[in-house]
């Protein structure tokens, strides 16, 4: 009789069927999901087309820019060579362009200085100085008294001005 227990226990639970419509619908729910997402993304994953704004300006790149301003167009008189000679000058300033409104309110404050301690650079300046290809000798001196006129930027710690450019034609005085 042992062997009747055990075919009435088992009849006496009922047995336990898996869900199998459900689970397919569930599985089939979740294969179409996939299939529209992947189809929305990939339709959707082309690139757009780049476009140059051509009218945008970079602000910083613009402040950086530097600019050629005229500083001084004067006659210098030097006679180190024992005849007197003028000297037709023209000289100009570079400067970044964000530092050029400071720079220009600093020249005008110091306008008389400048052109005395430029003067004074041509009629001290040695024969050979006034003869020199580049004239980087007098534009280095001519520097030097702007930047100690002007001053340097506190942002940088940089001299404001960042160089200086002349022309000149030597034509005797006497």
């Amino acid at each position: 009789m042992p062997e009747d227990k055990t075919t009435e226990d088992q009849t006496d639970q009922p047995q336990k069927k898996l869900p199998i419509k459900a689970l397919i619908a569930v599985v089939a729910v979740l294969v179409i999901e996939a299939v529209a997402i992947s189809a929305v993304f990939l339709l959707n994953n082309q690139p757009d087309a780049a476009k140059a704004d051509t009218t945008a300006v970079d602000e910083a790149a613009a402040a950086e820019k530097e600019m050629e301003q005229l500083l001084l167009q004067d006659k210098f008189q030097n006679t180190r060579t024992g005849r007197a000679y003028l000297y037709d000058t023209t000289i100009y300033f570079t400067v970044k362009n964000k530092n050029l409104a400071t720079v220009e309110d600093k020249i005008e404050i110091n306008r008389a200085r400048i052109e005395a301690d430029i003067s004074s650079i041509f009629r001290k300046a040695e024969p050979a100085y006034l003869m020199e290809f580049e004239l980087s000798t007098l534009t280095r001196q001519i520097k030097a008294v702007l930047d100690d006129r002007i001053g340097t930027d506190p942002v940088e710690d940089k001299p404001f001005i960042t160089d200086v450019i002349m022309r000149m034609k030597r034509f005797r005085a006497d």
